[in-house]
């Protein structure tokens, strides 16, 4: 159903490679995804940088960066941001994530590294799902898509204004 590959590659913060499979698991679930390729990597703020400066032209670390390689079928999501955007997707996908910046914002959201990271990586599959954060009344609908999938671990996202 689900094919996960990770790539761990920084040491700031010590990760299990089936608790990030979980995570991904279980966000997928949650969206109704019928069937996912996804490729997450955990970097340094070093690494992504470097992606966010060569694919989108972005010249600065980043918190999470997706990559929506196929999605079917095609989907339109009504206005009211009603209904699962991931429900019956068949998905292929990457999702990277920074561990260096994880570590530092948990510090000032008052939450663990992992904790973050595990927000990073839903928001990151969120994006795959088709969910979007550009527009206020889109932020709106996918922070509570966030909310209640980080339920399934307890947590509960406390963002910076």
């Amino acid at each position: 159903m689900y094919e996960i590959e990770v790539t761990n590659a920084q040491t700031l913060i010590s990760l299990e490679q089936a608790w990030i499979e979980e995570v991904v698991r279980q966000t997928l679930t949650a969206e109704q995804v019928k069937q996912a390729e996804i490729v997450v990597a955990v970097l340094d703020d070093a690494a992504i940088h470097a992606v966010n400066r060569e694919h989108l032209q972005h010249d600065y670390p980043t918190d999470v960066i997706s990559f929506l390689y196929e999605a079917s079928p095609e989907r339109e999501h009504d206005a009211s941001g009603a209904g699962l955007r991931g429900s019956g997707l068949t998905l292929d996908g990457e999702v990277l994530v920074s561990a260096e910046t994880a570590l530092r914002m948990s510090g000032q959201l008052g939450w663990s590294p992992q904790a973050e990271i595990t927000l990073y990586l839903v928001h990151g599959l969120l994006h795959l799902c088709g969910y979007d954060d550009l527009t206020e009344s889109e932020q709106q609908i996918m922070r509570a898509r966030e909310r209640d999938i980080l339920q399934n671990w307890s947590l509960t996202p406390h963002y910076e204004a």
